[in-house]
């Protein structure tokens, strides 16, 4: 009996260990890694062209949007859809197609529907030249997963027309992606808070955005910075959920949301002064979602980022009295931003003070306040000596010379925020907060704060007439 018992117990212990060898190999990205001289041809083979599709996150985890450019004469905005990796039984979509940068191209843009989670899929792109080759994606859990957070990608650099650095900045791009998703295969998505491109003007910037392969099978989640704001190339090389135009945004100007599991994110055009479309977009998916048990918001500008934003007037006091409001009529868990190029993270604010310490690798249980976590950059990393001098700052990491990335995890009732290393994955920064509470219902608090708001709205109003003549003077946004 005893035997039997041994023997059993064998084979379970091989059972066990051969579903999680499985469950492991089911969850990891392929690898998509490249040495230097494998970038370099791939780079060269493909600066020149810019039908590279992007695939990006949809309006919820049951959905998938992607968009590429194809010429006018061959555009057919089509895409299959399998469980299997010779398309056999796929689904068709159809999309629409709309106008490109160029009067040759157009811009196709599909939704495919029906994503079920912890699921292998197979898809294809009517191109120019026929039906692409399969590409995987792999769903995540939906009720639970991970976000890959990257900010400042900013291919191009500070550069105008600069092959050489814009392929510099490609590799550092590749390489975060690589070491990210290999010590992370469960990643569902990566959100970017802005500046994806250098010059906001041009096609072969987005080409090499999309070079890693990594990007076929990696949602993009793509918020608007000052840079992808000195053009028009961001409106055709992406394709956002819910976008929202607003009543007074002009050219560029948009915000959008998406919803992803209990999580509702908020993603707002930070460029623009539309004080009162951005309260309108929050306002329309928080009433959308009124079940959603974590409320994330994304900009660009760094409301309390390390060290320099603190001397900045446009950020410490336009974009305070712009969005803070927002983000605490709709009682915000976590804000993501950029733009500084300088990684860390704040205390717990409120109104702008501080109402409680957020100190890494603590857990904090129905914290009052929201959280601030300012992403450094792949173009090049920004460093300022005291960034521990002001009261916001938790943390802040001062190597200039170093890239870094955060995951963002959610279960039922916890967001862990991780920061690490992006060469090494390092771990530098961490903070779990645990709901037990929903939102707060505060109707009163909401009127008081729409009444005061209206200032802002007509302040806003003004500023948009001024920041036109500016940015016009100065050939765009910086």
């Amino acid at each position: 009996m005893k035997r039997t018992f041994k023997i059993l117990a064998v084979l379970l212990s091989m059972i066990l260990t051969l579903q999680c060898a499985m469950v492991s190999s089911f969850a990891a990205f392929d690898d998509k890694s490249m040495t230097k001289e494998e970038w370099d041809s791939t780079y060269s083979s493909l600066r020149d062209e810019n039908t590279l599709p992007m695939l990006c996150v949809g309006a919820d985890e049951t959905q998938l949007n992607i968009c590429w450019h194809a010429a006018k004469d061959k555009a057919q905005p089509k895409v299959r859809l399998a469980k299997s990796a010779d398309m056999s039984g796929y689904v068709e979509f159809t999309g629409e197609t709309t106008p490109a940068e160029t009067d040759e191209q157009l811009v196709c843009r599909v939704t495919m529907t029906g994503i079920e989670e912890n699921t292998t899929y197979y898809y294809q792109w009517l191109g120019e030249d026929g039906w692409s080759d399969a590409y995987k994606y792999e769903s995540k859990g939906f009720d639970s997963y991970k976000m890959l957070l990257v900010g400042d990608i900013q291919i191009g650099g500070q550069s105008t027309d600069n092959p050489e650095e814009q392929s510099r900045i490609g590799y550092v791009w590749q390489g975060v992606l690589d070491e990210a998703l290999s010590k992370n295969p469960d990643i569902s998505f990566l959100l970017s808070p802005g500046d994806n491109t250098s010059t906001g003007k041009a096609a072969d910037e987005w080409q090499t955005l999309l070079m890693p392969e990594y990007t076929r099978s990696l949602p993009l989640a793509l918020a608007i910075g000052n840079h992808d704001k000195k053009g028009m190339m961001y409106d055709y090389y992406t394709h956002m959920p819910n976008e929202f135009f607003g009543k007074y945004f002009t050219g560029l100007d948009r915000d959008f949301w998406f919803r992803y599991g209990d999580v509702l994110y908020l993603v707002f055009d930070a460029c623009s002064g539309s004080v009162a479309d951005h309260r309108a977009m929050a306002k329309e998916a928080v009433e959308a979602n009124p079940d959603a048990k974590w409320r994330v918001g994304v900009m660009h500008q760094g409301l309390y980022a390390p060290g320099i934003a603190m001397l900045e007037p446009e950020t410490n006091i336009l974009l305070n009295a712009v969005f803070q409001p927002i983000f605490e009529m709709y009682d915000l868990d976590i804000v993501f931003t950029g733009h500084t190029h300088m990684q860390g993270r704040s205390n717990f604010i409120s109104d702008g003070v501080v109402v409680g310490k957020a100190e890494s690798g603590k857990t904090y249980t129905d914290p009052n306040g929201i959280i601030y976590l300012n992403t450094n950059a792949c173009c090049d990393q920004g460093s300022m000596d005291d960034m521990y001098l002001w009261p916001y700052t938790a943390y802040g990491f001062e190597n200039a010379d170093v890239t870094t990335y955060s995951t963002v995890e959610f279960t039922d009732t916890t967001m862990s925020v991780k920061t690490f290393r992006g060469d090494n994955s390092e771990l530098l920064d961490s903070i779990t907060i645990e709901k037990t509470k929903g939102f707060k219902d505060n109707p009163v608090n909401i009127f008081i704060r729409t009444a005061l708001y209206k200032i802002v709205e007509v302040l806003g109003l003004v500023y948009m007439k001024i920041d036109e003549v500016v940015v016009a003077i100065r050939g765009g946004h910086f």
